[in-house]
């Protein structure tokens, strides 16, 4: 979409203008409004951050659809997810629209080889367990290596998102982040239409 300069420097620092939820979540903040807990629901297929907001101790609920805005805000602010369960839920989200753009680049295939092959060298326990169950007819060569720098900056963003921005410390991220990464695995196949199902128990 072409925009002039000044439309992308807005959208750089205040989301899409597409995103109202977003602009009224601000409104609520700037009128003294805070974030108590935000919790992620999935009804009917389309996610939305639920946040429980207090203004001179009264709460109130407020819905806002997942966004990129959205992520970004809260990366932002370093507003964190209700509890790790919660923001493990969040990160297969985040990992899902990240891994889908990955396989549309350099191919299904190869990221399906790519997760079978360097998530075990990588060491990530819960992930290294999931991705040793994809089936994957395609061996390690060239575009696997190079998919797999392509996974690498992806899974450090993720990383610095919860480190740095959420302040989680080291052992919580890479917990989040393993279980987010294992759960995605096992969904992967159908999001993706790719024959690499975990084995069903005969």
């Amino acid at each position: 979409m072409t925009r002039d300069w000044n439309s992308l420097i807005r959208y750089a620092l205040e989301g899409a203008e597409g995103e109202p939820f977003l602009r009224l979540l601000k409104e609520r903040l700037r009128t003294g409004s805070q974030v108590v807990s935000v919790r992620l629901e999935n009804a009917g297929g389309k996610p939305e951050y639920v946040l429980i907001l207090s203004l001179h101790k009264q709460l109130s609920e407020m819905r806002v659809p997942h966004s990129e805005g959205f992520t970004s805000w809260s990366f932002d602010t370093g507003t964190r997810m209700s509890d790790e369960q919660q923001e493990q839920t969040r990160f297969v989200l985040l990992l899902g629209e990240r891994l889908a753009a990955l396989a549309s680049d350099v191919g299904p295939d190869v990221l399906m080889a790519l997760l079978s092959n360097h998530l075990p060298a990588l060491g990530a326990p819960r992930a290294s367990e999931a991705a040793r169950h994809l089936r994957t007819s395609r061996h390690v060569d060239s575009a696997v290596r190079r998919a797999a720098e392509k996974l690498d900056f992806l899974l450090v963003g993720l990383a610095r998102a919860l480190g740095r921005s959420l302040k989680y410390d080291e052992a919580t991220t890479g917990r989040i982040l393993d279980g987010a990464l294992a759960q995605w695995i096992s969904q992967t196949p159908r999001t993706l239409g790719l024959d690499a199902q975990v084995p069903h128990p005969s």
